[in-house]
């Protein structure tokens, strides 16, 4: 039966594993940056209402619940972090989600949390 190996037994890492694990570590960073934009509950209820259609800062509010200044800031924080553009309309501001792969994950977690919440207009 063969000893088991010991940490100075094993293989030198190559450089091309090196590369291999900086580059996941990079995009686990990026992943972790993103679900830490989305992982409020406010923020997520946010990115599905805009999954549905662009709205404005009065009616996202209506629809979670939130004052305007608590919705301002999530939305701000949504902004910066890319995952939502406003375009101005008059005295408006109009939400939508980027199309970014943010969306792409926002469209799942819709799929699975924020449908199962939203009454059809047709079962009202």
């Amino acid at each position: 039966m063969d000893a088991p190996t010991i940490a100075s037994e094993r293989r030198p890492m190559a450089s091309d594993d090196n590369d291999m694990l900086e580059s996941m570590r990079s995009a686990a960073e990026e992943a972790a940056e993103l679900l830490r934009s989305i992982g409020s509950p406010y923020r997520l209820m946010i990115l599905c209402l805009l999954m549905e259609s662009e709205k404005t800062v009065t009616e996202i509010c209506e629809a979670i619940g939130a004052r305007q200044s608590l919705t301002s800031q999530h939305l701000t924080r949504l902004r910066l972090d890319g995952l939502v553009k406003a375009e101005r309309r008059g005295h408006f501001a109009y939400y939508s989600l980027r199309d970014t792969l943010a969306k792409d994950i926002v469209s799942t977690l819709y799929e699975h949390y924020c449908a199962k919440g939203m009454v059809s207009p047709t079962k009202g």
